[in-house]
């Protein structure tokens, strides 16, 4: 055995040689794959790790952590597994996917996967499985999606693929197609994946990587995202096939840098913010609660986030156009936040892999990018290895180097700055029941217009997994509701939305009762929602001025309003009427037209009657409200008091009105009389109902005499009350 693999480590070097030589001469383009962009150092690196004596069964060292990695290669697979070999963890399994032949890529590419397993019993190689490709065989008739699994099996075997050995397929990949539930996807993919697991019974059943298509990290908004992946996460029988056929869920979670290397960001902010974005989808199946266990429970078992080493790209593989020490930093970062959250999450066995997809924008030297782009190999490679050994104070933190030191989890980009967006993936977002159509208008008695309902989460209209009873009701107990405008109407109403579908529902409402009344939508599991519309009054067919009657006083005034009734007693405010007064009326009317009008009481007293009148498309409408002019309200000095204080007379008059309240403002004369001459005269206002007037206080007899009050509103009553007073000589 060890005599064989020498011999193939000869010939390996040999096709190397010629293959570097050729690289030499002119750079591979970056779109072609290649097993190696530099390789004459990869074959001799391989050649050194392949002769090494110390390859021996993988065996889960002592205080290091246990990873299943998942490494997907567009080129440049062979460089990437030798230089994770050259550096590995003790207690890691790599499995390298190989793309497959440019020319058809229904067919894997030989000759390849034996040199990734030469590298030791820890790794392996994926075929990688070109979902286009495959679904041109079939659309072409060639067979069910089921029977292009099973010869995708076929095929891989013919190319040395060897799943005893722990070989296996990895799709690439699941569209959003999928995700959203389009057509038949979901079932087609299904029928994919078991026909690569089983192999249609010629071959041993085989787990494999599924590669799921993932969403930029600078994503405006994540709602609708979010929303689609909660309705995926509830297709239990989906993710009931994935837990038998699947051992490597892996999501895309290409990342940006320009939201990483945020200038004066701490390392545990840029891990938590890395880890929101690279276990979102994990973190959601978890946060779904019993509705999303089943797929919980297999994320659990095969979750596997496909991180970003892809260098460098302004799209595709996320934003990572930046340099090669910052891309360093970057891989670091992420093995640090994928190592602890597998940790703080209980995993007995961390499962995450990254994309390795080296690009040269095209200005860089061929002698300076490949080896700029094998030093983030290294680094991811030293990453993965010092973060498997157990540091509980901060699980995953040695990938940043010797704690505490952080060598490689920081570099800092202008205009950088972490995003907050991914955190909602930690919360389930519930369903929602919404009126899509605006707030309406209806007239009481009248049959609206529709009225839409809606489930949605946050805002985005869902597709519920399980048939929803809507109930509608209202806060008016008259009102009615009804799925065609021409009835049944009840008070309430239960609807059914079916399950798996964009569905609506239209109700229809009736009132006879003027206002704005609630209506409120609901339904197990889901966010009640309410509405308020607007039901406004028929057309009048009766007609009433308020108030119904007035009694006023003579020079006073008050208004009046013209009311319309419809057909169910709703009032109609604000309706233009003619105002006109019965012959006789004693007083005036200003304005003469308008919803409401003021009468003057003016002239003299007497009754008569205010009339409105208003014009409707059925004829005339008129009412009448009787009005009585009654003489002003009594006023009345009610009693004069006197007092001396210093040689000076005080009188005091107090007004009050015909209940005995005092008046204030009241204009009073007073004439005052001494030994029966009259002494002096006095005018002045009340303060409180009491107007003073002050005299020299002179020896004799004193009575006061109210010549006038005047007030406003009231009428003196010409009376004044009994008083003397007597100012007797000092002795």
């Amino acid at each position: 055995m060890r005599r064989f693999r020498l011999g193939v480590v000869f010939a390996f070097l040999v096709v190397a040689a010629s293959l570097g030589a050729a690289h030499d001469a002119r750079a591979a383009p970056t779109d072609t794959p290649v097993p190696s962009l530099a390789p004459r150092a990869t074959a001799a690196q391989w050649a050194r790790l392949v002769r090494r004596g110390d390859i021996r069964p993988l065996a889960t060292a002592q205080g290091c952590r246990p990873l299943h990695g998942v490494f997907y290669a567009a080129t440049d697979w062979l460089r990437l597994a030798t230089k994770l070999a050259a550096q590995p963890s003790p207690c890691a399994q790599y499995s390298i996917s190989i793309p497959p032949l440019t020319a058809d890529k229904t067919k894997p590419r030989p000759d390849q996967a034996w040199r990734i397993r030469a590298l030791g019993p820890s790794f392996h190689a994926l075929a990688e499985i070109h979902l286009n490709a495959w679904r041109k065989w079939v659309q072409a008739g060639n067979g069910t999606w089921y029977q292009a699994g099973v010869e995708a099996r076929q095929r891989m075997a013919a190319a040395d693929y060897d799943v005893a050995a722990g070989d296996s397929w990895a799709l690439n990949e699941l569209s959003s197609a999928v995700r959203r539930g389009d057509g038949t996807w979901r079932t087609d993919m299904r029928e994919l994946i078991r026909g690569l697991y089983d192999a249609g019974g010629a071959q041993p059943p085989a787990r494999g990587v599924v590669f799921v298509v993932g969403v930029g990290q600078r994503l405006p908004s994540v709602a609708t995202y979010k929303v689609r992946m909660q309705e995926w996460l509830q297709d239990s029988a989906f993710w009931v096939d994935m837990n038998a056929y699947v051992s490597d869920w892996s999501q895309e979670v290409y990342g940006d840098v320009r939201s990483y290397a945020a200038p004066g960001s701490a390392a545990t902010a840029r891990r938590d913010a890395l880890t929101d974005f690279l276990e979102h989808s994990d973190l959601l199946a978890a946060a779904g609660g019993a509705v999303t266990g089943t797929a919980n429970a297999f994320f659990a078992q095969a979750g596997s986030p496909l991180a970003n080493a892809a260098w460098q790209w302004t799209g595709s593989f996320g934003w990572t156009l930046v340099d090669g020490a910052l891309m360093q930093q970057y891989v670091s970062a992420q093995v640090y936040a994928l190592r602890n959250h597998d940790a703080a999450a209980g995993r007995p066995e961390d499962r995450w892999g990254f994309a390795w997809a080296p690009r040269n924008p095209g200005d860089v030297p061929k002698g300076v990018f490949a080896p700029a782009a094998g030093a983030v190999l290294d680094r991811l490679a030293a990453a993965i290895r010092d973060s498997g050994s157990d540091y509980p104070a901060d699980p995953g933190a040695l990938a940043c180097g010797p704690a505490p030191q952080n060598l490689w989890c920081g570099g800092d980009l202008d205009g950088a700055a972490l995003t907050a967006k991914w955190a909602t993936f930690r919360t389930w977002s519930p369903t929602t029941l919404a009126f899509v159509t605006p707030p309406v208008a209806a007239v009481a008695g009248a049959v609206s217009t529709p009225i839409t309902i809606q489930p949605q989460v946050e805002g985005i209209p869902t597709r519920p997994q399980t048939p929803l009873t809507v109930t509608v009701t209202t806060s008016s107990p008259t009102g009615a509701f009804a799925t065609s405008p021409t009835g049944p109407f009840a008070p309430s109403l239960a609807l059914q939305l079916p399950p798996g579908v964009f569905s609506t529902a239209q109700v229809y409402y009736v009132d006879t009762t003027a206002g704005a009344p609630t209506l409120s939508v609901s339904a197990p599991g889901a966010v009640t929602a309410t509405q308020a519309l607007t039901v406004s009054g028929a057309p009048a067919v009766s007609l009433r001025i308020e108030p119904e009657t007035a009694s006023l006083p003579l020079g006073a005034a008050t208004s009046f309003s013209a009311v319309g009734l419809d057909a169910f007693g709703n009032p109609i405010a604000s309706l233009s009427a003619a105002w006109t007064l019965a012959p006789g009326t004693p007083g005036r009317l200003s304005p003469t037209s308008g919803p409401t009008t003021t009468f003057t009481a003016s002239g003299r007293i007497g009754t008569g009657q205010v009339v409105a009148t208003v014009a409707t498309p059925a004829g005339p409408l008129t009412a009448t409200a009787p009005i009585t002019v009654t003489p002003p309200p009594l006023v009345r000095a009610a009693a004069i008091r006197y007092g001396v204080r210093h040689r000076t007379l005080y009188v005091y008059v107090t007004v009050v009105d015909a209940r005995g309240r005092r008046v204030r403002d009241a204009a009073v004369t007073v004439f005052l009389y001494r030994n029966g001459k009259l002494y002096a005269r006095a005018a002045g206002r009340t303060v409180a109902g009491r107007m003073t007037f002050t005299r020299p206080a002179s020896t004799g007899t004193y009575r006061a005499v109210v010549r006038k009050v005047t007030a406003s509103g009231l009428r003196w009553n010409r009376k004044t009350p009994v008083n003397r007073f007597v100012r007797a000589p000092r002795k």
